[in-house]
Formats: structure tokens, sequence, C-alpha cells
């Protein structure tokens, strides 16, 4: 790849940040990470992330960049302990459907999040041309003397008797999360702010680690327990490094799970399948309960803004965060990285450029997180016509998927990031799911059979009246 600039500064080492400086390293002669947090030398919970001690998901999709960016990852942290199996031993229940299980045909690796960050972080400052700086904090913008171009940042280790010093270069990236500094940065330059889609949802989630006794799931390595209308909560359940579980459980506004561990394990009890509650009572607790709030998913456009500081992007949360019950946000920080390095390998940036390219896979997940959150009635927003059909179809992907395995596989690969949503629409889908509309409509004339359910007419209407 030519290389395209002497410096380049990414403010924050999230694994959005992280995954920038790996790319950003192919190009530029030097990268530096400036972290406010003070890292560990080991995969330890730091305060600037407080989501990291839940579940996290890294898709099928995000562990394939991650072996690109990285050679060997996976190897690698498998052989540290990290567990990596097929979908077929991941148990899931999505809008009241348990699928079928299915070979999405990608093995999924699932660790803690600051077990796989801390890996990570490892291989970026293992590259002789990356620094991070870590206590440190960004104090504001260096600026070009006409005003269109971010020349550097000022930046303040935290440490006694230090001062202010100017880091000079050629192109900074923000990625210090969904409150990061972009926002008040343009504000500050007299450019526009981009426009934002936001969908409340009040999500509040609550973790803890246990200990199964052995065997106690069979085979199952996951389990996922997703909301569906009347019932606004849900749980994972995930094998981790180590031999430990996580477990994660949530509940949407008026439905948190409480922090103290009795009340949580009344929570659990309650979210989880009756034949799964049993073996949850038995697990051993491994740490305290930690809970977290999210109030929104919340999308910045910047793709649609006309004029934008040279030298300057915005990467991962901070262009998009999502409902955190569907764990796409490492995953979409993945594309974005590859989209930043496809925009390198044309010899210069443009930020409307990257943003635009950007905009797909952060497209994609927004269109998932926010449809699957308004297929539930006591979640308020607008439904245009679009989102009720789309919804209504997806449920009859589910309902085919109970049964069908090449319906399931569908499915667990569009919300793997693997293929694109439309691939649910594909001929060989969408065949099967109109034939089983068909004969489901003739078992439901068969007085013998039982009468569709309340939420079964309202897809129907919708399918018919898009």
């Amino acid at each position: 790849m030519k290389t395209m600039g002497e410096h380049a500064v990414v403010i924050g080492a999230s694994m959005a940040g992280l995954l920038a400086a790996r790319v950003l390293s192919d190009a530029y002669e030097r990268v530096t990470v400036v972290e406010r947090d003070e890292l560990a030398e080991g995969p330890e919970s730091r305060k600037g992330v407080p989501q990291g001690r839940h579940g996290h998901g890294l898709h099928p999709m995000g562990r394939r960049v991650l072996d690109e960016l990285f050679p060997g990852f996976v190897h690698e942290v498998v052989d540290e302990g990290a567990p990596i199996f097929r979908s077929t031993t991941i148990r899931g229940v999505f809008g009241g459907h348990a699928l079928r299980r299915a070979d999405m045909g990608e093995p999924y690796l699932s660790t803690s999040r600051p077990f796989l960050e801390g890996h990570v972080r490892r291989r970026v400052a293992a590259i002789d041309t990356i620094s991070i700086v870590d206590a440190c904090d960004v104090v504001g913008p260096m600026v070009s003397a006409a005003g269109d171009r971010i020349t550097g940042v000022r930046a303040l280790r935290r440490r006694d008797g230090s001062s202010e010093e100017a880091i000079d270069a050629d192109l900074v990236v923000d990625s210090t999360g969904r409150a990061g500094r972009a926002l008040r940065w343009l504000d500050d330059l007299g450019f526009d702010r981009p426009p934002e889609d936001e969908l409340h949802v009040g999500v509040a989630y609550a973790t803890r680690h246990v200990r199964l006794p052995e065997g106690a799931l069979g085979d199952d390595r996951v389990v996922v327990i997703g909301p569906q209308p009347g019932r606004m909560t849900g749980m994972y359940l995930a094998a981790q490094e180590h031999g430990w579980w996580i477990l994660t459980v949530f509940g949407y506004a008026g439905h948190e799970p409480p922090r103290d561990a009795a009340g949580f394990s009344e929570f659990v009890a309650a979210a989880a399948p009756p034949d799964l509650a049993p073996v949850l009572e038995r697990a051993e607790p491994l740490t305290d309960v930690f809970t977290h709030k999210l109030p929104s998913n919340l999308r910045r456009r910047y793709e649609d803004l006309r004029w934008f500081p040279q030298s300057f992007l915005v990467f991962g949360d901070a262009i998009c965060s999502f409902n955190p019950i569907y764990g796409q946000g490492m995953t979409v920080a993945a594309l974005q990285a590859v989209a930043l390095q496809r925009e390198l390998r044309r010899g210069r940036i443009d930020a409307r450029r990257f943003f635009r390219s950007a905009a797909r896979p952060v497209g994609d997940a927004w269109d998932l997180a926010t449809g699957s959150d308004l297929s539930l009635p006591e979640v308020e927003g607008p439904r245009p016509a679009k989102v009720r059909f789309l919804n209504a179809y997806v449920d009859r992907v589910l309902r085919l998927a109970e049964r069908d395995e090449q319906a399931a596989r569908a499915f667990l690969r569009v919300i793997g990031m693997l293929d694109r949503p439309p691939a649910l629409m594909r001929p060989g889908v969408a065949a099967r799911v109109a034939w089983d509309a068909v004969t489901g409509r003739a078992r439901s004339r068969d007085p013998e059979r039982s009468a569709p359910t309340r939420i079964d007419d309202r897809n129907d209407q919708a399918l018919a009246n898009p």
C-alpha cells in the first residue's frame, strides 16, 4: 500500500480505535493511539468501557476480519483458552421462535470483551510503527489557519507536573465512542453536525460470570433468548475462556434486572427457559453482578454532510451505537476498518467517501437492530410501511426456521453479518416462506388445528397490505 503520510493519530484504544490503528499502519509511517484510561497489561475491564463486563458477541464476520488483519489471531486466542465452535451448538429463540439447529458455515468464537480486546491490543502494540499512549487526555484539536483542516491534537498526560503538548498529525481519527469529541469539534469549527436517527429502547442489563456443572448444557455453547411481544426480557449465556460462562440478562424500560444477587437470580429464573432455569440456579457465581443501561439506538449520518474538516475521520460507536442485546458493535467496527482499508488503497483519504463506504455495514446493522426493536409493540417509534412489511416477512422466516434448516441457516448468516439482510429474500428462501404461508393457511382451516394467534393475524395483514 502507498505511504500516505508521516503520522496518524487515533483517539481511543477501544476495539474500534485499535482496528483503525492497525489499518492506518499500512499507510502512515507512524501511528499514535491516545487513550484516556490507564491500560493494564492483561485482559482487564477498564473504566472507559463500562459495558465491557457484559456479554459481547463477535459475529463470524468480525472473527473473519480479525484473522485477516492479524494473521493467526484466532489460532492464538483459541490456544490461550477461547472456545470456538460451530453454530449448531447455539440455541436461539428469536421473536418467540426456537430456531432449528443449523450450520452457518463459519465457526463462532466466544470470549469476554476484555480478553478479546487485550489480545487485539497486544497485536497492535507489537507493530513497530504504532505507539499506544495511555493515561492521556486529548484537550482539543489543532486546526489550520483556514479552519478547514485538523492538523493534530493537544494532549495532556495525567501525571503530576505534566504540561499540555502538541501532537502534529496528517490524519486524526476520533474513536472515543458515542459521547465522543467530534460533535463539539464540528461546532467549534463552524461545520454542521450530522443528521441523527434515534430509537429509544431504554435497555438495561445485568451480568455475572458463573461456572456450570460439567456437561450441564450438553453440546450447547451459547443460549440466546430474545424478547418478544408481551415479554420484554431476555438472556445471553455463553461459554468463554478458561471454562467460565457469561450470563447476561436484560429488559426494556420498566423491566430492569436488579444488581443484588438475590434479585438477579430471580430475574434469571424468570427470563430463562423452564429446562434451563434449574441449571442456572446451581451455577457457581464467580463475580459480582454488574449493571449497565443504554437509552437508545443512535446513528449519526456523517455520509449526508456536504462539508467536513479535512484530515479528520470519525469511527466506531461515534458513528453508530446499537441496542447491545444484538452484539453488533465489534463486528461493525471491524467492517468499518475494512472500509477504511479500502479507502487507503485508493491513495488518499476522502472523509465523505469513507463515510459512504462505512454506511453500508452500519446501515445493515442499524436496520437489523431497529427492525427487531420495532417488532415489539411496546417500543415506541415510527413504523412506516417498509418496516411493517419487513418485520412481518422476518417473522415468517423465523416461523419457518423452527423446522426448516435452510431458513434457519439463512437467518443465522444474516445476523452473523456473513450475508446482508436482502439474502433473506433470495428465491430459495422466499419460495419456502411463501409455500409455508400457503400450507399454514390450509392448516388453519382444519378445525382440528389451532387457530392462528393474534400476532400471526397482524403479520398476515402487514404482508397483504404493505
